[in-house]
């Protein structure tokens, strides 16, 4: 009797240890942030640099960019992998490809008639899904839906962002209204009123650029994830939008099939 005690006893220990091991490697998941970190320069010489890691540096990501050259290393615990993507090179096969000269053949009738054919059956397509998707976002339950998710990706969107940052730069779209809608939509977001963000636009530029130096740093948590996707989950009109949305793909792949045959 005494032996079986013994043995259910060590049973229980194991299944304790086991249980808290479990919770530990929980409590590490929810509790131990995400540390990044970003900056460069676009001025004279073009750099940036972005470092990513948890567990104390146990797991990480180091991406640099200069001279052309992308380089990366990603390490788990011990073990370290290294990639690198010259930019120059793409660029030389890009104009080389330009270069090739393309023989031209006539069009024939028959094949101008299949792609009008074709456009036609395209454009029908798009206004029977453009039904579709206006009757799914008609309905009441699937706005509220639409404006949970909304509100948590605006909410992911700040923690994500740099909770410390330095902005020095001057930028421009190419043109003036987008380049004030960018600029509107960067005011949008509460860091922009630090006093470390100095970024101004610029509305005479003719091309597209970015000058200046930035600088950030963050941290994100795996429980504000996992509180977001669990809203979105016990949230019956997000679970209700995914059915929905489920049997809509259904619908198209089915109507994909039987266009095949």
């Amino acid at each position: 009797m005494s032996v079986v005690l013994s043995i259910l006893q060590l049973i229980g220990w194991v299944l304790l240890i086991a249980i808290l091991l479990v919770l530990l490697v929980l409590l590490v998941i929810l509790f131990c942030p995400v540390r990044y970190l970003v900056e460069g320069e676009f001025l004279e010489q073009k750099w940036a640099k972005a470092k990513i890691h948890w567990l104390l540096h146990l797991i990480g990501l180091k991406v640099s960019y200069g001279d052309d050259l992308i380089y990366g290393e990603f390490w788990l615990l011990w073990k370290k992998k290294t990639f690198s993507v010259d930019l120059t090179k793409k660029e030389d096969e890009v104009e080389q490809t330009s270069n090739v000269d393309i023989d031209e053949e006539p069009i024939s009738d028959e094949k101008v008639e299949s792609i009008i054919s074709k456009i036609k059956g395209i454009i029908e397509r798009i206004r029977e899904v453009y039904g579709k998707i206006k009757k799914i976002l008609s309905d009441e339950k699937n706005q509220e839906a639409v404006a949970h998710i909304k509100n948590e990706i605006i909410y992911l969107i700040k923690i994500l962002l740099p909770k410390k940052s330095k902005i020095d730069a001057v930028f421009s779209t190419g043109s003036p209204d987008t380049t004030g809608q960018a600029f509107g939509i960067l005011a949008c977001f509460p860091s922009f009123y630090h006093k470390d963000w100095k970024l101004l636009p610029d509305f005479e530029a003719d091309d597209a650029y970015f000058k200046g130096s930035f600088w950030g740093k963050g941290k994100v948590y795996g429980y504000q994830i996992v509180g977001i996707i669990l809203r979105i989950l016990f949230d019956k009109n997000c679970r209700r939008l995914y059915t929905i949305i489920n049997k809509f793909l259904k619908w198209m792949k089915k109507d994909e099939k039987s266009e095949g045959k």
